[in-house]
């Protein structure tokens, strides 16, 4: 971290209104919290971006929270999973048998008879998901090493093939840079004055980016190889990139709702963290306060033997159907009128100011990401 970085972080908890703080039943404010454990940091931590991982062992280690308080954190306000519809996971439970994939596979089914896409489309994306694996299966190819883009290419593209019924979507892949992070990255970028305009910053780049013309719902971070639960990749991509980018992606999103409170409380972004076969998925919401939060699911796994297809493959689609329903959740969210028709009347008649509305509804000021700290990490003197 960097004079530089800690002035900032400074600056922007200094923002926050105190009597709309996050405060705990124990009388502790999660944002006093983090600030102070920030300003003892010498490395960039989720806590510069105000973004708490309630699973983080610094907390407890470093004593910035009880386990208590932690699950607290964790569990106010919580946003289950959403469940599948029983038909489908019923449908989803029947390639259980592995002798029989190929016969369950090519059995004449209803949604066959005509196919709706609009209603039979998770039933074709399952099927067609379980007959791409069986083929890799049958090749032997899951016992061999891989480079990440043969991994994604022939295992994780069922991902993107889960979304291609929402309309305007798209998923793009190979390193692609999030019009969020960039967005935030050039929020201070001027006309030319005294100086020459600065050159438009990129945003972060993503294994993957969920997005709907320029909003942006979800990432994914990947790697080639699963090295533990402590690995690497999992700590450094799941731990601070991804969680960051996700951020951007929130705010940016909240800004769309004109900052409503009763529409940002509901909002969430996704992220999925790759490693080789194995995968978790991450969500970052904002529960109370100004803190995002951020949570994951367990570790789900491709399986290299076809034995344990039902108990590890099933549940794995069934992993990446959920995080497609949450993304279909905000979208509809986003795109729905929650005004009266009085209201919508007042806004057009006043289209010329900020929200259109005599009396507008609670809004929040959103805190940003932090700022990547550039070159030489030294340890503050701390005051």
């Amino acid at each position: 971290m960097t004079s530089l970085a800690y002035q900032q972080f400074t600056a922007t908890y200094q923002k926050i209104p105190q009597e709309n703080k996050w405060t705990l039943s124990t009388g502790k404010i999660v944002e006093d919290a983090l600030y102070a454990f920030g300003m003892k940091c010498s490395h960039e931590h989720l806590c510069h971006s105000f973004l708490i991982d309630p699973d983080d062992e610094n907390y407890i280690q470093q004593g910035i929270f009880t386990c208590e308080e932690l699950e607290e954190i964790k569990n106010f306000d919580k946003k289950e999973l959403p469940l599948m519809p029983n038909d489908l996971l019923k449908y989803l439970n029947s390639f259980r048998k592995t002798s029989d994939l190929r016969e369950l596979i090519f059995r004449p089914g209803l949604h066959d008879q005509p196919f709706d896409r609009s209603k039979n489309f998770d039933y074709d994306w399952i099927r067609n998901t379980i007959y791409n694996l069986v083929l890799e299966y049958e090749a032997n190819h899951l016992t061999k090493d891989h480079l990440e883009a043969w991994i994604m290419l022939h295992i994780w593209t069922f991902i993107d093939k889960a979304f291609l019924d929402i309309d305007g979507m798209e998923i793009t892949r190979g390193e692609s840079c999030s019009y969020a992070s960039s967005n935030r990255r050039n929020s201070r970028r001027v006309v030319a004055s005294t100086s020459p305009i600065k050159r438009r910053a990129m945003g972060r780049r993503g294994d993957l980016i969920i997005r709907k013309w320029h909003s942006e719902y979800g990432c994914s971070e990947a790697g080639k190889i699963f090295d533990g639960k402590n690995g690497t990749k999992i700590i450094k991509e799941g731990g601070l990139k991804m969680p960051k980018m996700l951020r951007d992606m929130f705010n940016d999103l909240c800004e769309a709702t004109e900052m409503r409170e009763c529409k940002i409380r509901k909002l969430e972004t996704v992220g999925f963290i790759i490693a080789g076969l194995r995968i978790s998925l991450i969500r970052v919401d904002l529960p109370a306060g100004h803190v995002c939060r951020l949570s994951r699911t367990r570790l789900f796994e491709i399986p290299t033997q076809v034995s344990e297809f039902g108990a590890k493959v099933l549940p794995t689609i069934s992993l990446v159907w959920k995080a497609k329903k949450i993304v279909k959740n905000i979208i509809k969210l986003m795109e729905e009128e929650d005004l009266s028709e009085e209201q919508q009347l007042e806004t057009l008649q006043n289209c010329d100011y900020e929200s259109g509305l005599s009396t507008p509804p609670p809004r929040l000021e959103l805190l940003t990401s932090s700022v990547t700290p550039q070159g030489q990490r030294t340890n503050k003197n701390k005051k």
